[in-house]
């Protein structure tokens, strides 16, 4: 993660600045920092004689040169305030530009505003999930460009080397979507997406992790609904009892039918990703699911929470679903910045807000999260 640290006796409680906004719980502050093409929050405290300004990953930045350029600036701002040093940093140059990424972004907060698909230039879309470092997302845009190709990756290392190689290559049928997954496909209308990809996801098997598992019952029953009648879901894993627990949920829970001879079919081809030559080269067995909607899903139109929201809750569990404000910050101005949790309680989301002297939510540009149902259901709860 980005960070600095700098060495200082003076504590950070001395700062007066307006534009940071400390914490009412903690002896740390954070800072929302606004770059060429990023909005992010960099949250900053203090262990003994030393002061660690690291990148709040909440708000899931690129991290691309401006975005360290901006954090080292700070960092040598609190440095000559607080009469310290740098002593450390791993914020040198990469010469990574988030200009050429821009032209393939769809930002998260135009996607609640607007839905997807009306973000996209052709009715013909297919979706991969977890498509790292793009190798099988570049060749098959390159093959179809009468299609256009959205993939969906959290990790920003390989979402930066799949950028550089659609730049490389010219492509125009291909967005890029930097967040988790599993909350995306409320925001696609319904019966849109040609086929939705998932090439060698993590299983997730142990216990404590188990929630982070992508295709799991809601998720598969929220593909479905993406799915054009004729569409569809193509897995592709090393690992079999993953394959089973997948066509299980799909058998239980789905109305899409098996579109090949056996549920669980052995993969003979190459889709050449990072994952599959490792896996080849440990000699691994490659298993193949295909599901197919054979049945439209009723239409409907994508919810909208308005902001702002007057909050008269600051915890609330209930149906599954929480809100929790989790730590409010508060600058010179009397200016107010919440951190929250939201969502499905076994998966919620963060993100941050401002908030009003009456308690009223709104968005601030450092508000980065998607406005799926269960997001909006739990913001809802806190109104009542």
């Amino acid at each position: 993660m980005p960070h600095a640290v700098i060495k200082t006796r003076t504590p950070i409680i001395a700062l007066d600045n307006k534009n940071v906004f400390f914490s009412k719980r903690f002896q740390l502050f954070i800072a929302p920092i606004s770059v060429k093409c990023e909005d992010f929050v960099v949250r900053v405290y203090q262990k003994r004689s030393k002061i660690v300004v690291k990148l709040d990953k909440t708000t899931y930045p690129f991290i691309t040169d401006d975005v360290k350029s901006a954090i080292l600036g700070f960092a040598e701002y609190l440095a000559n305030k607080l009469n310290g040093g740098i002593v450390s940093h791993n914020l040198n140059r990469t010469y990574k530009d988030c200009v050429f990424v821009g032209n393939y972004l769809l930002d998260v907060r135009s996607i609640n505003e607007m839905g997807v698909n009306n973000l996209l230039k052709s009715n013909r879309v297919r979706l991969e999930v977890g498509m790292g470092r793009g190798e099988f997302l570049l060749e098959t845009a390159k093959s179809n460009p009468e299609v256009e190709f959205i993939g969906v990756e959290i990790a920003n290392e390989p979402l930066l080397k799949a950028a550089f190689r659609f730049a490389k290559e010219g492509l125009s049928n291909v967005k890029v979507i930097k967040h988790d997954a599993r909350y995306i496909f409320d925001l696609f209308d319904a019966n849109s997406v040609e086929c939705v990809y998932v090439n060698f996801p993590e299983p997730w098997f142990k216990f404590k992790k188990i929630k982070h598992t992508l295709l799991n019952m809601d998720t598969l029953k929220k593909i479905e609904r993406v799915l054009k009648k004729g569409g569809n879901i193509e897995l592709l894993t090393d690992n079999l009892a993953y394959a089973v627990s997948v066509v299980t949920a799909l058998e239980t829970h789905t109305t899409l039918k098996n579109a090949q001879n056996r549920c669980i079919d052995i993969f003979k081809g190459s889709v050449d990703t990072y994952f599959e030559r490792r896996w080849k080269r440990r000699e691994r067995t490659i298993y193949r699911v295909i599901y197919e909607k054979t049945v439209e899903s009723e239409a409907g139109e994508i919810d909208k929470m308005a902001f702002p929201l007057k909050v008269k809750q600051n915890y609330v569990l209930k149906n599954g679903l929480i809100f929790k404000i989790l730590d409010v910050f508060e600058n010179s101005s009397d200016q107010r910045i919440v951190e929250v949790t939201f969502g499905r309680s076994i998966n919620p989301q963060h993100s941050y807000f401002g908030l009003t002297n009456t308690d009223e939510l709104f968005l601030i540009p450092q508000s980065i999260f998607i406005a799926d149902e269960d997001a909006l259901k739990s913001l809802e709860l806190a109104t009542i």
